[in-house]
């Protein structure tokens, strides 16, 4: 590239001295024929000329100047250019700014966050050209299906998704209520990509937060002893009026041992996140603060609470755990108001902005770094938890369940015991809801088999054939069964013994 730069300093140096001759000392011969050159070589070649301008023309000529004057100049000749130019300019800020061309994916992108959207019930996240599911709602389309938090999307309705925006993904994976659509991860740092087929549902009111009781017994004196759990799937803006139900719950039952989980949760609000921790901190204490380009746009968020109740608080971590999740988390562990059990969190420490454009459109972009109440930049760094912890995995229990008879091939309308098998198998995976004790074959088990089928690269026609009965008790034979060891921390961290927590 040095040796180009020369070549192009001489050209033009010496251009300069034929034109302050006068005369085309060319102008007889015959015209070079038009050359073609690739994208790359002409973005290359423009930016080499405006490096060269920028040094050699006249004052008060600057790269930055040239570059909006071409740039200006070529949106007023062709004006279709502007969705390219727009989407160039905020995808150079980084991975998590983004152009939304129309109110139709700006409305998207906004219900995600206000919980009114259909489809299959995920989140996704932008993340070095790769989209990655965030959040998976529960009880949704893809909960059921079996897709995990940190899947990689691959394909839509064999649609190639790699390298695609959220807004191109939503596009293919939204549809009309009741419709399939197949969809394509990768998963693990595997090659080859699982298929699932998922029926798409409304999604009306996303359930944000759940919460429910842990019963056990105190490990000093065996007397009953009980836990809130509570469960933030995302910071959606209903999040912390779904959180405020479950104090609300945990105050009358006399509870203040109080586990918190934000595993696999990739953020969402700034605010709810905010209004969360308020709930545990004291008047006066750092949520966080954002850190801006100029100083006078920052902002220091300050706990306001009042109350004098006091919890014992563990929040719950892992890889997955980002923006939003790292916010809430940081206050709690900065603030020593409980702490953080699980794995090191993923590390996304900016601030988004949206600010809405011309005919509906919108722009999404980094606008601050968010600092933890001690002042730390966690972003591409992550929270490092109090205490480490790894889930474990240990092979399913299929002793309850009898092999199939190999005697048949079953459809819909007919009835036999091996029917209700897989069924039975099916139900491990929450691929079946229904009765198990049913020998009948319905639309239901047909369409459990295949998304079965369609995830183990057999041909998905909802047929129980020999080889599907095979793969069945194979896969079962297979299941690792997830032992969530940091929510049983966090159990033994409050002396509460449970059958799971021993």
């Amino acid at each position: 590239m040095n040796c180009f730069k020369k070549f192009l300093a001489s050209a033009l140096a010496a251009s300069c001295v034929f034109m302050s001759f006068g005369g085309a000392v060319f102008a007889d011969e015959a015209a070079a024929a038009p050359q073609e050159y690739s994208g790359e070589f002409i973005s290359g070649y423009v930016d080499e000329i405006v490096e060269y301008l920028s040094v050699f023309a006249k004052d008060g000529v600057t790269s930055a100047s040239l570059y909006k004057a071409g740039l200006l100049e070529a949106l007023r000749n062709d004006p279709e250019l502007y969705d390219k130019v727009m989407t160039a300019i905020l995808s150079s800020i980084d991975d998590y700014s983004v152009f939304y061309p129309g109110s139709e994916e700006t409305n998207e992108f906004l219900s995600e966050l206000e919980g009114t959207i259909g489809g299959i019930g995920i989140t996704m996240n932008e993340v070095g050209g790769k989209l990655v599911v965030g959040s998976i709602y529960n009880d949704s389309p893809a909960e059921k299906a079996g897709i995990l938090p940190g899947d990689i999307l691959y394909s839509a309705d064999e649609k190639n998704l790699f390298g695609a925006t959220i807004e191109d993904a939503q596009a293919v994976i939204r549809g009309e209520i009741g419709t399939p659509v197949v969809i394509g991860v990768i998963r693990g740092g595997s090659d080859s990509p699982l298929y699932f087929t998922i029926t798409r549902e409304e999604i009306a009111e996303k359930l944000s937060v759940a919460h429910t009781v842990l019963e056990g017994v105190d490990s000093l004196d065996s007397s009953p002893r009980k836990a809130m759990y509570i469960r933030i799937y995302s910071f959606m803006d209903n999040a912390s009026a779904q959180f405020a139900e479950a104090m609300t719950d945990a105050e009358k039952e006399g509870i203040t041992d109080i586990i918190v989980d934000v595993r696999d949760n990739g953020g969402g609000y700034l605010s709810e996140a905010v209004a969360i921790a308020n709930n545990f901190l004291k008047d006066g204490d750092i949520i966080v603060s954002e850190d801006h380009k100029s100083d006078m746009f920052d902002i220091v968020f300050k706990s306001d609470n009042k109350s004098e109740k006091k919890y014992d608080l563990v929040v719950l971590v892992n890889e997955n755990s980002a923006s939003a999740s790292e916010v809430l988390a940081a206050a709690i562990q900065d603030n020593e108001a409980g702490i953080l059990i699980g794995k090191r969190t993923y590390g996304k420490g900016t601030v988004q902005s949206i600010m809405p454009l011309k005919d509906g459109e919108a722009m999404k972009f980094t606008a601050a770094y968010y600092l933890t109440p001690l002042g730390t930049n966690i972003d591409q760094v992550g929270l490092e938890p109090d205490s480490t912890v790894e889930n474990t995995y240990i092979p399913f229990d299929h002793s309850g369940f009898s092999d199939f008879d190999y005697a048949a091939v079953y459809e819909q309308g007919m009835s036999d015991p091996n029917i209700a098998k897989a069924k039975k198998i099916l139900a491990v995976w929450n691929r079946f809801l229904g009765s198990t004790d049913d020998p009948s074959f319905g639309p239901d088990l047909a369409d459990a088999i295949q998304r079965f089928q369609a995830m183990h690269g057999l041909f998905p026609y909802g047929v129980l054939d020999l080889t599907t009965q095979r793969e069945l008790y194979k896969a079962l034979v297979e299941t690792q069964e997830l032992v969530d060891e940091q929510l049983n921390a966090a159990m033994r961290h409050y002396g509460i013994t449970t059958s799971e927590s021993k």
